[in-house]
């Protein structure tokens, strides 16, 4: 049985931020490190924290970032590390990712019971919004909505409205798993379902109800291995961008290595235009800044123990590859921020843990 699975990569799309603060890709290692670099991949600095690093996002501002890692040697607490201070607090638990909305003034997460929504500032619980769903988390570029898709329990796309408490609205999507991006100021969702076939459906938040999809003509990724396929979708600036992921636990080159498949899939929503590019590239992570101009990657070479991990920059036009640089062994995640130069580790510093609520 052929087999789709989608990843959630919001937590690794650029943040808005601001134009005048340089553009700063961070690579974290599980092992307890980010790692701050240039857009040209020079190293800037690191910064150490614990281990069992799951996942790092930033506010708009880049003047803070939320970091989900161990806690008391288990996986997995949220702290907001303050780029100025490098103190760090914890505020909610057993959750493995942090949301900022677009204004920078709450943070959303997955709860035990829904969706959590924390006060930015104070870090506290503002509001608990009671879903049934495990989400992919995507915040409205305007801070009115929330939308959330799962796959459990049949894919479907969770609309609350950011004005009260719970869900406002269930979009039932018909063909899964699905995934979803914002593409500038529109929100799609996308499937994958038969060979050679991808379904795109542009979305308002006020929808009920979806309306006749767009047909995206890929290649078969499947081809000749008959294992799951991990896919991943980034958007910005009216373009989408598709990859299939490697590196991770489920990486269908352990079972079949002679599998080709690779590279970036740049779609055009408007027209359902494909374009593929860095074909050669096995995709582990992906992020794209705001104009779509640029493609941080980083590169799976072989599935063993993430082994040979390259960080790439890539032109989203062309393809080609604009810098890399080597990383160490191990699992690594990616975001992109505006943080001031000043803010920026030089050299190697430790952050501390000063709080918890």
């Amino acid at each position: 049985m052929r087999a789709f699975l989608t990843v959630s990569i919001l937590l690794l799309a650029a943040t808005v931020g601001f134009a005048e603060d340089p553009m700063v890709v961070l690579a974290t290692t599980r092992a307890g490190r980010i790692e701050a670099f240039d857009e040209a991949l020079n190293r800037l600095g690191t910064i150490g924290i614990n281990q069992l690093v799951e996942s790092v996002s930033a506010s708009p501002d880049g003047h803070k970032l939320y970091i989900a890692q161990e806690y008391r040697g288990e996986c997995c607490s949220l702290y907001a590390l303050d780029m100025q201070t490098l103190r760090m607090c914890s505020f909610a638990g057993s959750t493995m990712f942090a949301v900022p909305s677009a204004d920078g003034h709450s943070i959303f997460t997955q709860g035990s019971r829904g969706v959590d929504e924390y006060d930015a500032d104070s870090l506290r619980l503002r509001m608990l919004r009671k879903a049934p769903g495990t989400y992919n988390l995507q915040p409205s570029p305007d801070g009115k909505w929330l939308l959330g898709i799962t796959n459990s329990e049949g894919p479907s796309l969770d609309v609350f409205d950011l004005s009260h408490s719970g869900v406002d609205r269930r979009i039932e999507i018909p063909t899964g798993p699905a995934t979803g991006a914002w593409a500038g100021d529109r929100f799609y969702l996308f499937s994958y379902s038969a060979p050679g076939k991808g379904s795109l459906w542009s979305v308002k938040p006020e929808d009920t109800k979806l309306s006749q999809p767009k047909e995206i003509e890929l290649p078969d990724l499947h081809a000749a291995c008959n294992q799951p396929v991990l896919l991943m979708l980034a958007g910005a600036a009216d373009k989408l961008f598709l990859a299939e992921a490697f590196g991770y636990k489920i990486d269908r080159r352990k079972a079949c290595p002679d599998v080709t498949a690779g590279g970036i899939y740049v779609i055009e929503p408007s027209t359902g235009h494909v374009n593929r590019i860095a074909a050669s590239v096995r995709v582990n992570r992906m992020v794209v800044t705001p104009d779509g101009h640029d493609i941080y990657a980083i590169h799976s070479a072989s599935p063993a123990r993430q082994s040979e991990v390259h960080l790439m920059h890539i032109d989203a036009n062309s393809g080609r590859t604009l810098a890399f640089t080597t990383l160490e062994s191990g699992d690594w995640n990616l975001t992109l921020t505006h943080t001031p130069a000043t803010l920026l580790p030089r050299g190697y510093v430790r952050a501390a843990i000063a709080c918890s609520h």
